[in-house]
């Protein structure tokens, strides 16, 4: 197939910049002029921006419930009777409550996010058409959201496994 002839015999010169190309040649396409930026890497870089954000914000909320926590005088002797927990939880009050859903939607907002993230870099790493520094770069913060925020959540367990007397 590669010996068969083009399908204009009265092609023009390829240094002739108006001229007419043929539809189908046998010679393999080439590009001109640099490659362009992948829109996926860039798409997947300022969504590992974003989560990024959210973790920090889950940090700044989840800091604020562990002191609100930390400053109360809550001691469950007996996390199997649920009477003394659900006292202990009463006693901390409603603004506790609310930072500590909010940094636990934050930080599973920016896994999902950071996880879809990761998927549109790697495809934007693996274009051969396309730069690849974005989707690169989307990688690294996407996998560092994910480790964060998996950190962040066992950090916060721990917290509160170590308020639990036994």
């Amino acid at each position: 197939m590669d010996n068969e002839p083009n399908n204009f015999p009265n092609q023009n010169s390829p240094t002739e910049p108006f001229g007419s190309k043929p539809i189908f040649t046998n010679e393999p396409a080439s590009d001109f002029g640099p490659k362009k930026q992948s829109g996926l890497g860039i798409a997947a870089f300022i969504i590992g921006l974003v989560a990024i954000v959210l973790l920090i914000i889950a940090f700044v909320t989840g800091s604020s419930f562990t002191d609100q926590l930390a400053g109360s005088d809550i001691l469950i002797t007996d996390p199997e009777d649920p009477a003394a927990v659900q006292a202990a939880l009463d006693s901390l009050g409603e603004n506790v409550f609310a930072s500590m859903v909010i940094a636990v939607l934050c930080i599973f907002g920016a896994g999902f996010i950071a996880f879809v993230g990761l998927i549109l870099a790697i495809i934007a790493a693996c274009s051969s058409k396309r730069r690849k520094i974005f989707g690169v770069i989307g990688i690294v913060l996407n996998v560092a959201v994910i480790v964060g925020g998996i950190s962040l959540f066992i950090a916060g367990i721990g917290s509160l496994a170590a308020n639990i007397v036994q």
